[in-house]
Parts: structure tokens; sequence; C-alpha cells
């Protein structure tokens, strides 16, 4: 007897049928799995995070004519953005401490005065050298670690209580010079690193790419410091334009950064006013701001940088940023970038003729991105990593 025609055919439909259902249940997909980039632990060193992730801690592009563009790798990783509203100090719970401590240091304290007073006082009676057994030895033991340990723990809890009221006072003083668009603060995740201008572009960098130099402080500064000074009086679209003729140049996708990848550089992981620090000096030591600016722009590279090796971060010149000024919106928690109708462009980081709370991390400026050309804005460059060098 003869097959059906039909049978081959149903026979192959049922097998691939069958296979198609294997395949999808052992997470068979069309498309290869997205690759995941490992955050920053908040501990590590950028090199040690570098090696980890296979990619160089730093980028030198030639501009020509023996002008580079130095960048700086940022790795990806959580951070709180804006200002958040501190919580007041749990004076209760330390003070729970403190007596617990003081409970368990009497307690094994006691325990092992009366184990040791029993062994001298039977020594004594016997007239022979102290004897004791190994659970009595265990005992003593377990009372002295106890007694060391509780005793610590006792000392310490009263300069954490202590730290912990200037730490509440900082945050409260930080949160009152905060602006009501730094709120509210929420938090965000850069998913992939990036490399950034370790310093702001330079007048020289931008005469070299553009031919021109627009600055206000070429004139007023010496001469000398034209291959440093920052290059200011660009408009938010002049420097887009700049990136894109670098980009054309050197086969380097630069643009600007996003203003929370601006603020992550800008954080290195702290979460204090700057990235120095809390307080003016803190400032003083990391960027140019109106009082010790002399008026001025100043060398870029010349104040101390964050971990990760950014410098003028804080002061110099106020830094544009890609984002159109929005609100922030908390539900963005994930590479956020705000490209809303409102037509201005975010600065960050102030400038040198700004007060200390206008540096400050957190600190959100705005302007239009086509006129506004003034001597305290300038810019830097953000450049993405290579997809082959994921892990």
């Amino acid at each position: 007897m003869s097959r059906p025609r039909w049978l081959p055919r149903l026979q192959f439909s049922l097998r691939t049928l069958i296979i198609f259902v294997l395949l999808c249940g052992s997470g068979f997909s069309a498309e290869p799995d997205a690759k995941v980039w490992p955050l920053w632990d908040g501990q590590e060193t950028l090199a040690d995070y570098a090696q980890r992730v296979n990619l160089p801690p730093t980028k030198t592009l030639d501009l020509g004519n023996g002008v580079k563009l130095e960048l700086v790798l940022i790795p990806a990783g959580e951070f709180v953005m804006g200002t958040p509203e501190p919580e007041p100090v749990d004076e209760d719970g330390f003070r729970r401490k403190i007596l617990t401590a003081q409970v368990l240091l009497a307690t094994s304290g006691g325990v092992l005065l009366v184990l040791v007073a029993a062994v001298v006082v039977q020594a004594i009676r016997r007239r022979r050298r102290p004897q004791y057994s190994l659970a009595v030895f265990i005992a003593m033991v377990v009372a002295a670690g106890g007694t060391v340990l509780s005793g610590m723990h006792w000392w310490r809890c009263g300069p954490a209580l202590e730290e912990a009221k200037r730490e509440y006072q900082a945050a409260l003083i930080r949160y009152k010079d905060s602006w009501s668009d730094e709120k509210p603060a929420h938090k965000v995740t850069i998913t992939t690193p990036f490399y950034i201008g370790k310093y702001e572009v330079t007048q020289q960098q931008y005469q070299q790419v553009t031919g021109a130099n627009p600055s206000d402080f070429r004139i007023t500064c010496p001469p000398r410091l034209l291959i440093t000074n920052p290059v200011e009086m660009v408009s938010w679209n002049d420097a887009q334009d700049f990136c894109k003729k670098v980009s054309q140049s050197t086969g380097q996708s630069l643009r600007l950064p996003t203003e929370a990848e601006w603020e992550h550089a800008c954080r290195a992981g702290t979460k204090t006013a700057y990235y120095s620090g809390e307080t003016e000096w803190d400032l003083y030591r990391a960027g140019w701001y109106d009082r010790n600016s002399k008026s001025n722009t100043q060398p870029v590279g010349g104040k101390t940088p964050n971990v990760w090796g950014v410098y003028d971060m804080h002061g110099s010149v106020a830094e544009w940023c890609l984002d159109r000024y929005e609100p922030y919106n908390p539900e963005a928690q994930v590479d956020p970038q705000a490209a809303g109708q409102f037509p201005h462009r975010v600065a960050r980081g102030g400038a040198w003729r700004s007060e200390p709370r206008y540096c400050r991390s957190a600190f959100r400026d705005n302007y239009d991105p086509d006129y506004h050309r003034t001597d305290d804005i300038g810019f830097r460059v953000v450049g993405g990593v290579a997809q082959e060098s994921k892990r």
C-alpha cells in the first residue's frame, strides 16, 4: 500500500515545528544577546576598572600640527542625580547601639573577671601554679573577645554619631543652597562607559579644528596662555560644529555629554557639593571661581582633578551639555536625556565669575543654543567605546 502524497510534507512540517519549539525553549533568538557592561563598584581605581572591561583608561586624538585632545574613560555606574533632601540622624538608634555596647562590655568584662578570680583563688588555696580546664580557657577567651569587641564598638559609636551629625548639617546646607530644578533627586544608571575630555576644549584646539578663536580672553591673557586656556564665546551650535569636524577628521565619533553623563563624570562616586569635598576650601582646590580666578579664565589642568582624572569640572567655564533644559523626570533612570520642546540647552559646572553655590556638581543652568555666546561658557567632548571591546 503506497503512502499518501501529503504524508512526507506533514512529517517535514512536524519536524520543523518541533525544532523551532526546542530552539525557543533553549533561549534561541534571531538577534544576538545584548551585552551588558559591568558597573563601577565604587571602590576600584579607574585603571582596575579599565582592565576589567578591557578598555584603555585614556585616549589621545591627533588634531593636527601637534595639537592633541586627551580623553579619560568614565565607568558605567549608578549615582543620585540632583540634590536629595537629607534624612535626619537617628540619634535614638545610636544611643541604643551605645547602650548595647555598654551592656555587652559590662557582661563580658564581668564574666572574664569572675573566671580569672576563680582560677587565682583556687591556685592560692592549693598553693600551686594556676590551673584551669579547657572549658574554662575557652570561656575566658570568649569573654575577653567580647570585652574587646564591645569596648571598640562603644568607643566608635560616639565619634560615628558626631560624624553623622556633621554630614547631616552639610547635606542640609547643600539642600538649602540648591535650586528647585535640581529636584527631585533620583537614582540614575549610566549603562555604558564612555570617554570624556580630560580638560575643557582649549583655544588652541578650537582654532586648530575650526580655524578661528572667538575667545574674549585671548587678548587680555598673555600669549603663552593661548595654548591652555579654555575656549569661550562659543554657542551650543558652535560646540556641536566642533564635535562634527573632529569626528570627520579623526574617525572618532565625538559629541557633547548628556547632562547625566556630565554629572556622573563630575561626581566620580562622590555625594558632596564638589567632587573634592563639601566646603569652599574644597572648591578652592578643585576649581576657578569668583574668589580665586582673578576675573578671567585660567589654564586648564591647574587644579586638583577628581579620582577619575578629569579636571576643571567646577568653575573655569560653564560647559554645554547635549540635553534640552527640562524639569527632572524621576522615572527616567537609565541613560536619561531630555529631548523635549524647550529650546534652551543645559550648561553645567559654573564659571570663573560664579559664586561657590553655582559651581556645585548638581547645579544646572540653561541658555539659548543659537545665540548665547559669553566669556564664561565653553564645553568638553565625549567619545564612545568600541563595541568589540565588550566582554
